[in-house]
């Protein structure tokens, strides 16, 4: 073999053995979700009408869903691990991945790095990820399912730099986090502001059966966020109904009570949905609930109207009533409602 053949052997042998040892280096880089903390949550404008629907769902079991309708997004700090466990330093521009919440896909994400990685170095990168909620809604349900536990899936591609190509390094990693906690300091915060502020602008023109309704619908969600609830509301006399109801819609729901006496009956009730805050409530005696029921006109000691909510008081005399929540002049939505009665003789 010549000189000229050997120093090509040797040469062949180097520039393979270089490539051996940046491939090697490449099959060594790990890269890995280590972590994921919460950022924050953004949440739309907090009213007083948005916190009583809220205290409905809570009624029913459902606050954690309702929640979900206030909040605009939701901000967590990924942070990946990269190792290298090779013997050359590795360039790493960027990473891209795909997310997972709950198995869901919500969307993808990127970060530029632009890190050398030496052997045997280790170091966190830290990255902002945004879950705006109209990425995050297919993953909701399941949110509130497991009581607010995100497992966040990335599922992606890193690249380093080898001889001016970009050459991929495949990885995949899962991490769970719970906002549960957030959400509900949040919303306790504001729950507590938007009574103080309504204690104000009522006391001079709300009746005291309202504002105490009022209060205590803002007092459940209280309580349901921190597991005890209740719905208090000191009404006179003898509790007759204290309840929520869904009412479908082009339709209605009716409670009856009997009473052996000439009494005062009080009632406050709120109604909720998506769709429109509204409810009509009536107050039949039997025959003029029996005309209502056969589609004929009918009179009532109350009709509230179409309203969000409202108080009666009326003096009946002895004999069976109904209380009617209807929801027949709406095509789409059920309409979620809180009614309290309590009467009592003269």
């Amino acid at each position: 073999m010549g000189k000229a053949a050997a120093a090509a052997v040797i040469v062949f042998v180097i520039i393979g053995l270089v490539i051996g040892l940046f491939y090697y280096s490449y099959t060594q880089i790990q890269i890995s979700l280590n972590d994921v903390t919460f950022h924050s949550i953004e949440w739309t404008s907090f009213s007083w009408s948005t916190l009583l629907s809220l205290g409905l769902n809570a009624l029913t079991g459902n606050w954690l869903g309702a929640a979900f309708d206030l909040i605009d997004g939701v901000n967590l700090n990924l942070i990946f691990g990269l190792s290298n466990y090779g013997i050359l330093p590795v360039y790493i521009p960027d990473l891209s991945y795909d997310l997972l919440v709950n198995g869901v896909y919500v969307g993808n994400g990127y970060t530029r790095l632009d890190a050398t990685m030496y052997p045997g170095e280790t170091r966190e990168i830290p990255a902002f990820q945004n879950f705006k909620k109209s990425s995050l809604s297919p993953a909701i349900s399941s949110i509130v399912s497991k009581g607010g536990v995100m497992e966040i899936n990335v599922k992606g591609t890193a690249y380093f730099k080898l001889l001016g190509l970009s050459i991929p390094i495949p990885f995949e990693s899962s991490k769970k986090i719970s906002i549960v906690d957030e959400i509900r300091t949040r919303l306790n915060s504001e729950i507590q502001k938007n009574q103080e502020q309504q204690r104000i602008a009522t006391a001079a023109a709300a009746a005291a059966s309202l504002e105490e309704f009022l209060s205590s619908a803002a007092q459940t969600i209280t309580e349901e966020l921190f597991e005890t609830p209740t719905l208090k509301l000191q009404l006179s006399g003898e509790t007759i109904v204290n309840s929520v109801y869904k009412i479908s819609p082009d339709t209605y729901r009716s409670v009856y009570f009997t009473l052996s006496c000439t009494g005062i009956v009080q009632g406050v009730f709120m109604a909720s949905d998506a769709l429109g805050d509204n409810i009509i409530v009536y107050v039949f005696d039997e025959n003029e609930y029996n005309k209502f029921e056969q589609g004929q006109n009918s009179l009532t000691y109350y009709n509230s109207g179409k309203v969000e909510y409202d108080t009666f008081e009326l003096t009946l005399n002895p004999g069976k009533y109904y209380v009617t929540m209807s929801n027949t002049y709406s095509s789409f939505s059920t309409k979620t409602v809180a009614l309290q009665v309590a009467g009592m003789c003269k």
